[in-house]
């Protein structure tokens, strides 16, 4: 799949009171351990990780969707952010 195409919901997938089968959504990334999708929904503006979705037109990226996804990065932590997360979560413990 190519970030940035339309994908549509085939699993049931409750979004935040959103029910999201049968809708359209902008797809990612897939999790290569999980298998899921990371799909962003611009009708409600967030983002959901799915098992079963559907290519509506196959390695086609609309326009409207290029520039969502040129504002979409993956969250990368430095040294110092991942030593607090750590030390956070120990002291939670």
């Amino acid at each position: 799949m190519v970030k940035g195409e339309t994908v549509l919901v085939t699993q049931e997938y409750n979004l935040f009171d959103n029910q999201m089968r049968g809708e359209t959504g902008i797809y990612l990334k897939t999790d290569l351990s999980t298998g899921k999708h990371l799909i962003y929904f611009p009708q409600v503006g967030e983002f959901g990780e799915l098992l079963e979705i559907e290519r509506i037109n196959e390695g086609v990226v609309e326009e409207h969707n290029r520039d969502i996804v040129s504002r979409v990065r993956t969250l990368e932590y430095n040294a110092d952010e991942k030593l607090r997360l750590e030390l956070e979560n120990k002291e939670s413990d």
